[in-house]
């Protein structure tokens, strides 16, 4: 009954964006947690099978399957106490492993930081396959990022962890970075410094470091990682007191997720000396104004080729930014029923749908929260707005996208020549088979019959003209 009460008000406050919103979210179903579990990171599986993966703090990781759209359920659960009794906290996925990291972080009982590796080579069987933990970093962990035989740990005051995954059975602590607490200026009781998240590229890990502002690790060398920059944007401090939450990296910016003050672009051309590109700053946040704010931006993350930036927005529970003028975010949509007591934490998107990760927060500061759990929204790429990221595509649209009976799939008029487009259910078994021969039509569109197929989630792989690529289908 909460939901269809949710989806009123929703359709109400839209009714507001979408005279200027080039791009709509549409509520498809949630998974409502009860009172007081909360959703702090939800990722759509990166092999495109149908699964959801959250950490949870107190409900621990729960794999959710959504080939019913309207019904995703949960099918593997790991409890608080298969980690050791440690609470998951942020989750990434490589391959057929799940990278989770562990230990509450902040209140009065912060726990020690860790890790758990998960088999999800078959995620309704997944299995833990190691963990490793250490009660010296007693700040917990707030986020983690995995490369090849290394994940990073941002754990708070005590800076970043790099822990050795080569064995996914025996994880072991390689090293760790404590920066610099005293910069941009000598913290107090409630302003100080924890590395709450990251982006990474190559050997650069850029740190998200709460108040401290951004910091540049260079990790080249995994025994001896070290402080190579610090950022903070100087408009943002002199207007408020900015919390860099988590940032992601398109090209030579980077987008960082600085709570109720929106996105700060930085310029990271010349790593050593990052600087300000832009700023957007939807919600006009003052020193006065942190609590109660319509907006509060935490988790980021890009689609249609990078020239959209999605930020979970708390209140407003979702952002969508163009940045195809990447100095100039423009917010082209919006989603969430503000003051309707809830609020997104974490965020991820694929070519058809976002997940919002939501959070229990009864206590009104910076927002009010009563519902935990994930929720799921339909968008698509609104045309226009990919701009100079956006290469030409092999398959230009798939239309309809739910689909009943025929999907019309429209090919790239400069390609010529035969292709073939496989349509697999999500167990990989192959249902269609569609040749294309480009050279013998005059119009690039072709029909594949989706009548008889069960309802569900499918991959629709392209193979040819020296490409490959691949689009999620649902049948209804």
């Amino acid at each position: 009954m909460r939901f269809f009460t949710i989806l009123l008000l929703c359709i109400s406050t839209q009714a507001v964006f979408s005279q200027t919103d080039t791009l709509l979210f549409t509520p498809v179903s949630e998974y409502p947690y009860p009172a007081p579990f909360t959703a702090y990171t939800a990722h759509f599986d990166k092999l495109h099978r149908p699964y959801i993966y959250t950490a949870n703090k107190e409900y621990g990781v729960i794999l959710f399957d959504f080939s019913d759209l309207q019904n995703p359920t949960p099918v593997r659960t790991f409890t608080v106490q298969q980690f050791q009794n440690l609470k998951p906290t942020d989750l990434v996925q490589q391959g057929n492993y799940l990278y989770v990291a562990l230990g509450a972080f902040g209140g009065l009982s912060p726990e020690p930081a860790g890790l758990a590796i998960i088999d999800i080579s078959d995620p309704k069987n997944a299995t833990i396959t190691g963990q490793w933990s250490d009660a010296a970093f007693d700040k917990g962990c707030a986020a983690i990022r995995v490369d090849g035989d290394y994940a990073y740990l941002g754990a708070f005051e005590r800076g970043v962890i790099i822990v050795d995954i080569a064995n996914p059975a025996m994880p072991a602590y390689r090293s760790h970075i404590e920066l610099d607490l005293n910069w941009p200026v000598t913290p107090g009781l409630f302003n100080v410094p924890h590395a709450r998240g990251f982006a990474l590229r190559g050997n650069e890990l850029w740190t998200c470091f709460d108040a401290g502002g951004l910091r540049l690790v260079d990790i080249s060398d995994k025994n001896a990682p070290f402080e190579a920059a610090q950022y903070i944007n100087t408009d943002l401090t002199d207007a408020a007191a900015p919390a860099y939450n988590t940032a992601t990296i398109v090209g030579d910016y980077l987008y960082a997720a600085v709570d109720y003050c929106g996105i700060d672009v930085v310029d990271i051309g010349n790593p050593a000396a990052p600087e300000n590109a832009g700023w957007a700053n939807p919600w006009n946040c003052l020193p006065t104004n942190w609590d109660g704010r319509p907006g509060h931006t935490n988790q980021v993350t890009t689609a249609c080729h990078d020239s959209l930036l999605f930020a979970s927005g708390a209140d407003t529970e979702i952002v969508a930014f163009s940045i195809a003028d990447p100095v100039q975010p423009k917010i082209i949509g919006q989603f969430g029923a503000l003051r309707d007591s809830v609020a997104t934490w974490g965020i991820d998107a694929n070519d058809s749908l976002v997940v919002l990760a939501q959070v229990w927060n009864p206590l009104n500061f910076p927002y009010l929260a009563k519902y935990g759990g994930i929720r799921l929204l339909r968008w698509s790429c609104p045309a226009g707005t990919s701009g100079v990221h956006d290469p030409e595509p092999v398959i230009v649209s798939i239309a309809p996208n739910p689909v009943t009976d025929r999907l019309q799939i429209r090919f790239n008029p400069a390609e010529n020549g035969t292709a073939v487009c496989l349509l697999r259910d999500m167990q990989g078994r192959q249902v269609r088979r569609l040749s294309i021969d480009l050279s013998a039509v005059s119009e690039p569109v072709f029909q594949l019959d989706m009548a008889g197929l069960p309802q569900g989630v499918y991959l629709l792989s392209f193979i040819g003209w020296e490409q490959a690529g691949a689009r999620l289908v649902v049948k209804i």
